[in-house]
């Protein structure tokens, strides 16, 4: 991939939004890679260079079929958590097959994969944890963030676009969730790839864990965060310092975007960051913007009045 220098920066000739190309060392491994396997999609020709051949049922069948199975399968569950568990499992065996679903059928999918059910997913992630998405900080990774980033291995090209985090703090009308708080990031960048055309693999959820106040958390034997009270303000501040001072040195281009974090904190970090940071507060900037959006709109309709 030819490169080059700007302002001392290297700069992709190709977009980071569309990663094209997969390389291992165990081709076969593409199956088990989210963002490149596309299921029985996968042609006699594709198979035989891929290594796959065997691997996958005789028939090939086509993109929409594979999503017309996944939706009967999807409504075949009763209750709005069940069919969230079961479209989290397609999405980490294959996005192709998640998006192409969830993109046909946006007004049945939405409310599941973000709100109102990711909240409840939020209540329930200790006891439904399955397995691991994005990334996680915490006070004893103080000094390693920056090396820690360099584990993100999520696409061959090795950038992210976007990241979605939080602190868990004010987790909608939920209150202190924690690390349990994890489901708004990821449900939040699900949205950004079917609306707004994000590839997924250069989107990263991250919680930064910085303890919790709330004593059911820290009670619960599932809870997967710090069991420690929500850290003060003399290592709040230099542990969110590290986190964008890392992501900025990793990824230069990536905009940051924080989510949830309660009231005694957001305005101060997004004046802390606006002006050195490719960054923005959803809950302030967001839905400042769609308000402000509304009453524009509301002037060119009633023609000013």
């Amino acid at each position: 991939m030819s490169q080059r220098s700007l302002d001392g920066l290297k700069v992709r000739s190709t977009s980071i939004h569309r990663p094209n190309h997969f390389t291992n060392d165990d081709p076969g491994s593409i199956l088990h890679n989210r963002h490149f396997n596309k299921g029985c999609a996968f042609t006699d020709q594709e198979r035989e260079r891929l290594g796959i051949r065997g691997l996958l049922p005789g028939k090939v069948e086509t993109l929409e079929q594979q999503v017309k199975r996944c939706l009967r399968q999807l409504q075949s569950f009763t209750t709005p958590m069940s069919k969230y568990i079961y479209l989290t499992s397609l999405r980490e065996r294959s996005d192709t097959v998640f998006y192409k679903l969830v993109m046909d059928n946006l007004v049945e999918c939405f409310p599941l994969i973000y709100t109102p059910t990711v909240g409840q997913a939020c209540l329930e992630f200790g006891m439904q944890f399955r397995f691991s998405e994005g990334m996680y900080f915490g006070k004893n990774d103080r000094g390693h963030m920056r090396q820690m980033l360099e584990n993100w291995k999520a696409n061959v090209i090795d950038e992210v676009a976007i990241i979605v985090v939080t602190d868990g703090s004010r987790i909608l009308g939920l209150g202190d969730l924690g690390t349990c708080g994890m489901g708004i990031p990821i449900g939040k960048l699900s949205l950004y790839v079917a609306a707004a055309g994000f590839h997924p693999a250069t989107t990263l959820p991250v919680v930064l864990d910085t303890g919790t106040n709330n004593k059911n958390l820290i009670e619960d034997e599932f809870y997967l965060g710090a069991k420690h009270p929500r850290l003060g303000d003399e290592e709040y501040y230099p542990l969110v310092d590290e986190f964008m001072s890392a992501v900025k040195a990793k990824w230069p281009k990536c905009l940051v975007q924080f989510e949830d974090f309660s009231n005694d904190h957001c305005f101060a970090l997004l004046e802390r960051y606006r002006h050195n940071y490719l960054m923005f507060n959803d809950d302030i900037q967001g839905t400042g913007a769609v308000i402000a959006a509304g009453f524009l709109n509301a002037l060119r309709l009633t023609g000013g009045h």
